[in-house]
Order: structure tokens, then sequence, then C-alpha cells
């Protein structure tokens, strides 16, 4: 089982046509969609509102702890070209200093970064890491629910210092996303493959 955590619609709906996913759950105060084998769930933008999906959307689920992680979503970097991939391999948060390094999957070609969750968009990027909004929420609460290495983080970069976070729109958005739908397929069968090896 693998549960996906995006911010924004917009990254949602290529995972949701991608995946084949379908609304279950109408009246609930996150989207939640789900097939045979996957959930996402839509937070809105944030890391109390991540903090708050990732919660809900493991105690709407079937408690087991075969379940994988990923958040997924859009990030800004100083130099990193748009539309890039990148799994987090260390995540800090600004706000606090907090910081966690996930146990990374050797075997994926995906090229690793460091990452900073902030509480507004970041334009000045005052380091060589990542800057998005939802991570470090995500992060510690999905790490209550299931192993550390089957919790992942994986953004596209949409914006940096030629191409200004003002220029991000959720046109934009899906079309980064869609444009990584093969690194997200492939970090998602890695974190069903491990899940199925905790398992036994």
């Amino acid at each position: 089982m693998i549960n996906i955590v995006v911010a924004l619609p917009a990254e949602a709906r290529p995972l949701l046509d991608h995946f084949r996913l379908r609304d279950r759950q109408h009246n609930m105060v996150f989207p939640i969609y789900r097939n045979t084998d996957m959930a996402l769930i839509v937070s809105g933008s944030g890391k109390v509102a991540a903090a708050a999906a990732t919660a809900l959307l493991a105690g709407t689920g079937t408690p087991h702890s075969r379940a994988a992680w990923l958040n997924i979503g859009i990030a800004g970097h100083a130099h990193h070209a748009i539309g890039s991939g990148y799994i987090a391999h260390r995540i800090t948060d600004s706000a606090t200093g907090k910081n966690w390094s996930p146990p990374q999957l050797h075997e994926l070609s995906t090229p690793t970064e460091s990452l900073y969750t902030v509480d507004r968009p970041e334009d000045d990027y005052p380091t060589a890491a990542l800057y998005e909004m939802e991570a470090s929420g995500f992060l510690p609460v999905a790490n209550r629910f299931s192993s550390s290495e089957l919790v992942q983080c994986f953004k596209v970069i949409s914006d940096n210092r030629t191409q200004a976070t003002t220029a991000v729109t959720a046109k934009l958005c899906a079309q980064l996303i869609t444009a990584r739908l093969a690194d997200i397929e492939q970090l998602v069968n890695a974190l069903s493959g491990m899940a199925d090896e905790h398992a036994t």
C-alpha cells in the first residue's frame, strides 16, 4: 500500500489520472482518492495542513505496517533547472531548526537534495537546497505509521532565480508533475517492493 500526500489539486491531477485513483470519500475536510493499492490525500498548503492530512489518511485507511508514504510536490531552488526532480535526503524545518534524514533508496537513479520547509514562499534561496512548505509536517507524522525508509519526499523544481514563485500557475504545476511521472512511478514501485519485504 502506498499513501501519497500532496498539497495542491494541480499536483494531484496528473497522479489521479496516471494511477487511476477515484474520489471515495466525498465529505472529508481533505479530499481522499483511492484504488486497491494506493491512497492520495490533498492537504492544502503548509506544514500544519500536511501533518493533519497525513494523520487523517492514516486513520481512515486499514492500519498495517506495510504502508509506504510519499510526499510529492513542487519546490524552489536557487539554480536547479525547472522541471528537474529530486528525492529529499535531508529535511529541515526552517522555523525550528529540527531536521530528519530519510534513509535513501540506493537502487534509484533519481538525484537527491537537501530540503528546507518554510512558512511562506521563498524567493531568495539563501542556501543550495530545495524550498517548499509541507515536508516537515508530513515526515514526522508519517514516520509514526511506518518504517523510516518507507517514508520519502519527491519534489519537482517549479521556481528558481530566473523564474519566480509568482510565475507558478496551476497549469504549470500540473505540467511539471506530469513530466516526472516516470520517476514517480519508479519510486512508487521501489517503495512497494520494500513494503512487501517488510511484511515478510
